[in-house]
């Protein structure tokens, strides 16, 4: 392999993210192969809103070899078993979980989703399939004291400061070799046939390289303004634009409990993340500007949290849904907001991310010829994000709320993708399985589905001929009465035997501060 160069434009979470990963899957403790250089901006501020995670990112710290307990106290993180909806049924009291841990024997798992949809289903569908709702409600850690560096009885992901997440991956990835350039970049040099030939940043460095990553955020100052990438915009199946934010630390206000899950909540037009992390919360109300004011979303979001938000400062952020037309053209990726975005509802930010910088050191350019691994690069990372699309936008077509204009309107045909509305004609027909999917990338599988599904109703209120009983027409409801397996009832019963609740395990771990005060 010939020695190649690359320069990655933009530092946070996208940058640096993808600058440790390819590092280190592409060049060996002996031998580097590749040289990367990581250009960041001092005066350009990070959009550091993406504080959730899935579980792929346990993987990517293995990776990286990074000591768990060390990247948990440097980013203030906790652990995350899952997300709990409210509100997004129905107006009030209704809620569900999407876990990620699944306990279905592999003799009944596939039957798992029949014999609820053939029972009184009294019990939520997500407690006769995992554990994790029970021990999130009664705020348990995933792990063991016992247990090493991303080990666990039980699948987790984190919660994180991401503005710390991208400073401890810029102290790490320097530790290994990647050069770091704070400067602002001022000019993109670009030749006849559409390649970048050099980045010219305002200090006057010239810096040439063999590939270019853009990271530059929502600016897509490479791929989009300067060469020209379209973007296509999928607001009409996600029609949240904006975001105000605000974080309440802990020594301000202390809601007594740091929960080992996400919380979303619906509110009149959108909704509201809520993460706990070891010294303050972060919440976030994503919301549609067509509906509601940039002033009234903040006075909703102070509502929702209480009168002590009063005194803290909120900070709303402009976003569009949708991605480039393509991720890679000519000898330039995009890889995270330069690439593409939809609502943080599922956590997939920095999933996508981690994603992008794996499918990218698969198929790297060791040659000069570029194009069939940018043509198949964009075929997957296309699906990835349609995935993304398809899953989020279920989340609000299935909705029953009628109170708002919001509400009404997400649940209008037109509101709802065509690929969204053939899987729900067919699993009005079939519970889903694996079959249900052509595309190998995909991040949500049936299972996933499942949650979402059958946490919102689907097929309850409408009696189909399809060999399930609908709610309204179970002729037998003590026969078919729902019931938690007795492999969760025993699963149940050990974890509250030997877990240990998720602020003692961050206290006595990680030696997270003791907070009694609440105002």
């Amino acid at each position: 392999m010939a020695f190649k160069k690359v320069v990655i434009v933009g530092g946070g979470s996208a940058g640096w993210i993808t600058a440790a990963y390819m590092n280190a899957i592409l060049n060996s403790r002996e031998h580097q192969f590749v040289e990367f250089v990581v250009i960041e901006s001092p005066t350009l501020p990070r959009i550091s809103v993406g504080e959730a995670t899935v579980p792929t990112i346990n993987r990517l710290l293995q990776t990286l070899r990074i000591n768990e307990k060390d990247f948990m106290k440097a980013t203030d993180a906790t652990f995350k078993q899952g997300i709990k909806f409210v509100n997004w049924f129905k107006e009030n009291d209704h809620s569900y979980y999407h876990t990620f841990d699944r306990r279905e024997s592999q003799a009944s798992g596939h039957l798992a989703s029949k014999n609820w949809l053939n029972s009184d289903r009294s019990i939520p569908f997500a407690e006769t399939v995992s554990i994790q709702p029970q021990l999130c409600e009664m705020n348990y850690s995933p792990k063991l004291p016992t247990d090493g560096h991303y080990q666990s009885p039980l699948t987790y992901a984190y919660h994180m400061d991401a503005e710390k997440f991208a400073n401890y991956l810029c102290t790490y990835s320097k530790s290994q070799g990647i050069k770091h350039i704070q400067d602002d970049v001022v000019d993109v040099m670009v030749t006849a046939d559409q390649n970048i030939s050099a980045i010219i940043t305002k200090t006057g460095l010239k810096i040439e390289s063999d590939l270019y990553i853009d990271c530059t955020g929502f600016s897509s100052l490479l791929i989009g303004k300067k060469l020209g990438v379209g973007f296509k915009d999928y607001s009409q199946w996600l029609i949240c634009d904006r975001a105000v934010t605000m974080q309440i630390p802990y020594q301000y206000y202390y809601p007594q409990e740091i929960r080992p899950y996400t919380t979303s909540t619906a509110l009149s037009s959108g909704w509201v993340w809520d993460i706990g992390l070891v010294n303050r919360r972060g919440i976030g109300y994503v919301y549609s500007s067509e509906f509601i004011s940039d002033a009234d979303a903040e006075k909703e979001l102070r509502q929702y949290e209480g009168e002590h938000s009063s005194g803290i400062a909120c900070r709303t952020v402009k976003f569009s849904v949708g991605r480039r037309e393509s991720f890679w053209k000519s000898n330039c990726v995009a890889i995270g907001l330069s690439a593409a975005f939809v609502e943080p509802l599922e956590s997939t930010g920095l999933n996508m991310i981690e994603f992008a910088a794996t499918t990218l050191a698969e198929h790297f350019p060791m040659g000069d010829e570029m194009k069939p691994l940018a043509d198949r690069y964009n075929k997957i990372m296309s699906n990835r994000f349609d995935d993304a699309l398809d899953f989020i936008n279920l989340h609000y077509c299935l909705s029953r709320r009628t109170d708002s204009a919001f509400w009404r309107e997400v649940q209008k045909p037109k509101r709802i993708l065509s690929s969204v509305q053939q899987q729900l004609d067919l699993w009005k027909l079939k519970s889903p399985s694996e079959a249900d999917f052509d595309n190998h990338f995909i991040l949500f599988n049936h299972t996933n589905y499942e949650y979402i599904l059958y946490g919102m109703s689907f097929m309850e209120t409408d009696a189909i001929d399809n060999g399930y009983s609908s709610k309204d027409n179970i002729k037998d409801k003590a026969r078919n009465k729902s019931k938690v397996p007795q492999m969760i009832v025993d699963n149940i019963q050990a974890a509250k035997n030997n877990l240990v609740p998720h602020e003692r395990w961050l206290q006595e771990e990680i030696g997270m501060k003791k907070y009694t005060n609440k105002k």
